[in-house]
C-alpha cells in the first residue's frame, strides 16, 4: 500500500465525492440535464440496463438532479447507471473517485499501451544485464 503525502486524504466515504465528480462531468459535458437523460435512457435501454429501481422504467430529470445533490446522501447512483451516465457526459471522474480509496487509477487504451510497453522496456533492459553478466563470465 502506497503512503499518502500530507496533501491527500483518503476517505472510504465515497458518496459525495462520486457525487461531486458527477456534477463537475456535468458542468464540462455541455450537455443540459435532460439530454444527459434522454441520452441515459438511450444507452440504457440499447443495453438492457434498467437504470432506477422499482416500476418506473426510465430515468427521470428528478431523479439525476437527486443523484447529483452532494448533500443527499441517501439517492446515489447505482452501479448499473454510473457506467451509462460516465459514457454520456464523456468523463469518468465519477469511477475514479470509487478506486481512489484503494489506491487504484483509472486508465485510458493509451495509457494501457504505454504501460504495457514501458513494462516491456524494462524486461528487455534487464535481460541485456543478464547477457552482459553472462558474457564477461564467459
Amino acid at each position: 500500500m502506497r503512503q499518502l503525502n500530507i496533501f491527500e486524504t483518503i476517505t472510504y466515504n465515497i458518496v459525495k465525492p462520486v457525487k461531486l465528480a458527477m456534477v463537475q462531468a456535468v458542468k464540462l459535458s455541455g450537455l443540459s440535464r435532460e439530454e444527459i437523460v434522454d441520452g441515459m435512457n438511450e444507452l440504457a435501454e440499447q443495453f438492457g440496463v434498467n437504470l432506477i429501481k422499482g416500476s418506473g422504467k426510465r430515468l427521470t430529470v428528478d431523479t439525476l438532479e437527486k443523484w447529483l445533490n452532494p448533500n443527499d446522501r441517501t439517492r446515489v447512483i447505482n452501479l448499473k447507471s454510473l457506467p451509462i451516465f460516465c459514457r454520456i457526459v464523456k468523463d469518468n471522474g465519477a469511477i475514479v473517485e470509487l478506486v481512489r480509496p484503494l489506491g487504484g487509477m483509472l486508465i485510458d487504451e493509451q495509457d494501457a499501451r504505454l504501460l504495457a510497453w514501458a513494462k516491456q522496456y524494462h524486461r528487455a533492459k534487464e535481460a541485456r544485464r543478464a547477457m552482459k553478466r553472462i558474457e564477461e563470465d564467459l
